[in-house]
C-alpha cells in the first residue's frame, strides 16, 4: 500500500484536510478535544501529511521551530507536536523518509538543529535508536549536562506547568489526550527489548498520557548507517 507524505506549511492546510485529522486523531487516541487540536495545531509552522492511493490522510506529524537563548548562545530545534499514522500503514518509512529529507536540509541553514520530541508511545521513542547513533535520554549513557539543559529548557517553555525536571516527563496534571487501550500495547515481549524497557522505566505512567522528553541532533553523521540508506539511499 503506497503511500506519498509531503510537508506543507500549517497555513496551507485546507479545513476538510484539518477535520481529516482530528478525526483520525480521535480514533486511536481517548480525551481528544477538537477546540484543543485546532489550538495546537495553529501554533505549529508546519505539518507533514501522509495519503494513500485513494488520497485520503492516514498519518501525519505537526512542526514547530523552535528558538532560545541558552548561556547566551542560540539554540533552535524542530518540536513534533500530534503524530499519528493509521495502524494500517504501521512498518512504512514514508513519514521518516520525508521528515529527514525536508528537516535535515533545513538543519543546514543553522549551526546545530535539534530534534525536540516528546514520547507518551514506545512505537515513537523506539525509533530514535533505530535512526540515530545518539540520542537523549538512554540506557545506554547518562545524558551530558549540555542536552539535558537543553531539553529543560524547551519543555519547560512549551509546558511550565507540568514539566519535571527531575524525572524529564511531562506529567500532566489535567486530563490529557492518550492512546486507546489495544492501541500500541507493551506486552511481555515487548519489554524484553532493552530500549522499551527503559522506556517504561522512565516513563512509568505512559499510560496516563505523560510524554517523555527526549532530544537528537538533526545532523546525517548522527545517524546509522542503515538509516542513511533508508532515509537518503546513501550507502
Amino acid at each position: 500500500m503506497k503511500l506519498e507524505g509531503r510537508v506543507v506549511e500549517r497555513k496551507e492546510i485546507p479545513e476538510m484536510d484539518i477535520e481529516a485529522m482530528f478525526s483520525l486523531m480521535n480514533t486511536f487516541y481517548d480525551n481528544m478535544s477538537r477546540d484543543v487540536f485546532r489550538k495546537d495545531l495553529a501554533d505549529k509552522d508546519y505539518c507533514l501529511i501522509l495519503k494513500n492511493e485513494q488520497q485520503e490522510i492516514v498519518g501525519f506529524t505537526t512542526q514547530k521551530i523552535l528558538s532560545f537563548e541558552l548561556d547566551g548562545q542560540p539554540v533552535h530545534g524542530v518540536f513534533s507536536g500530534d503524530t499519528i499514522i493509521h495502524r494500517d500503514y504501521w512498518g512504512s518509512l514514508e513519514m521518516y523518509v520525508v521528515f529527514a529529507r525536508f528537516f535535515f536540509e533545513l538543519g543546514k541553514s543553522y549551526d546545530r538543529l535539534y530534534w525536540f520530541l516528546i514520547s507518551k508511545g514506545y512505537k515513537t521513542y523506539r525509533m530514535l535508536p533505530v535512526f540515530f547513533r545518539t540520542f537523549y535520554p538512554s540506557y545506554r549513557m547518562e545524558t551530558p549536562l549540555l542536552e539535558k539543559r537543553v531539553m529543560d529548557a524547551y519543555a519547560s517553555s512549551l509546558y511550565p506547568d507540568d514539566y519535571n525536571p527531575g524525572t524529564g516527563v511531562i506529567e500532566y496534571g489535567s486530563v490529557k489526550d492518550k492512546l486507546k487501550d489495544g492501541v500500541a500495547d507493551i506486552t511481555a515481549k515487548e519489554l524484553r527489548h532493552p530500549d522499551i524497557d527503559y522506556f517504561v522505566r522512565a516513563n512509568p505512567d505512559y499510560k496516563d498520557g505523560n510524554d517523555l522528553v527526549c532530544l537528537a541532533l538533526l545532523r546525517e553523521d548522527q545517524l546509522q548507517p542503515g538509516a542513511r540508506r533508508l532515509l537518503f539511499g546513501e550507502g
